[in-house]
């Protein structure tokens, strides 16, 4: 979620305005409704991890994929759209503050947030009819994250505020900007399994290493002028990264060494030579499969 979204919303009475309506119109989000049976007795990631195996590509969402099956079979339990249902109420139920005993170390706290987060998105883009949408949908920037409100951990939250508010000032780690997916294109590539406390460190950096060195995900890029381009993300978050040495550290930690464009881009970050580009808030949208 850009910042300017949470550092203008209480200054501009027409946003104010904007904001009141928009309620009224599309009204809240809240925490799927499934049947006693299908509720977990502790928190468990694995409906989240059958999700994301069946319906992420490239780190990119099938999301008719998701809805396979789940019309038809409300209730059944192995519809992926049921078991990200079955997710999103652990999620509501537990979680570090109700159920602490499941959430002993900082990065099983950290990776629960996290997958949180994400799945909460994938929710909201079904939600919004993802199974049938174009490629040109967009994220519905305002009320996604300020506006829609989501049981969590026993209370209730925004996206913003599940960001904002939580792990960016909690956990303090600029790789989290590189695993919380927006739902957009512009977004760093979605994981195909949960984060989990015991691998959290390693697939933090993977993460950051798929998104810089990927050519699809179009984090970074040099430029015949000698200028760098960088993702929009770290223009809104530049000062996450100012506790590890800054944009060029994180680069130079993350980007292939063997990549014969590292020295110039380093260079170009170096000397703030850097365009940041308008970010796309089209559908984070898999293509179909070709048969």
């Amino acid at each position: 979620m850009p910042l300017f979204f949470h550092r203008i919303s209480a200054s501009l009475p027409a946003l104010a305005a904007l904001i009141a309506l928009t309620t009224a119109l599309t009204g809240c989000q809240g925490t799927p409704k499934i049947a006693p049976a299908l509720q977990q007795q502790a928190y468990s990631d694995a409906p989240y991890a059958r999700v994301l195996a069946a319906s992420v590509r490239d780190g990119l969402v099938d999301y008719p994929a998701i809805g396979l099956h789940a019309a038809a079979e409300a209730q059944e339990a192995e519809a992926l759209d049921v078991q990200l249902n079955i997710y999103l109420d652990a999620i509501a139920r537990f979680g570090p503050q109700s159920t602490p005993e499941q959430f002993p170390t900082r990065a099983d706290r950290f990776a629960y947030h996290l997958n949180a987060y994400n799945a909460i998105m994938l929710r909201r883009w079904l939600n919004a009819g993802a199974r049938d949408a174009s490629p040109t949908d967009k994220v519905g920037v305002l009320t996604w994250f300020t506006l829609d409100k989501w049981t969590l951990d026993g209370g209730k939250t925004t996206l913003n505020d599940l960001e904002q508010k939580l792990i960016r000032p909690v956990y303090d780690d600029y790789r989290a900007h590189a695993a919380l997916i927006c739902g957009a294109i512009a977004c760093p590539p979605l994981r195909h399994e949960p984060f989990r406390g015991a691998q959290l460190d390693a697939q933090l950096d993977d993460q950051m290493v798929q998104w810089l060195n990927n050519p699809q995900e179009q984090g970074i890029a040099l430029n015949a002028d000698g200028t760098a381009t960088l993702a929009t993300i770290f223009k809104w978050y530049r000062e996450d990264f100012a506790s590890t040495g800054g944009l060029k550290a994180a680069v130079d930690k993350h980007l292939d060494s063997n990549d014969p464009r590292k020295p110039a881009i380093l260079q170009a970050i170096d000397q703030d030579h850097i365009v940041f580009p308008a970010y796309d808030w089209s559908i984070n949208l898999a293509p179909p499969i070709n048969h």
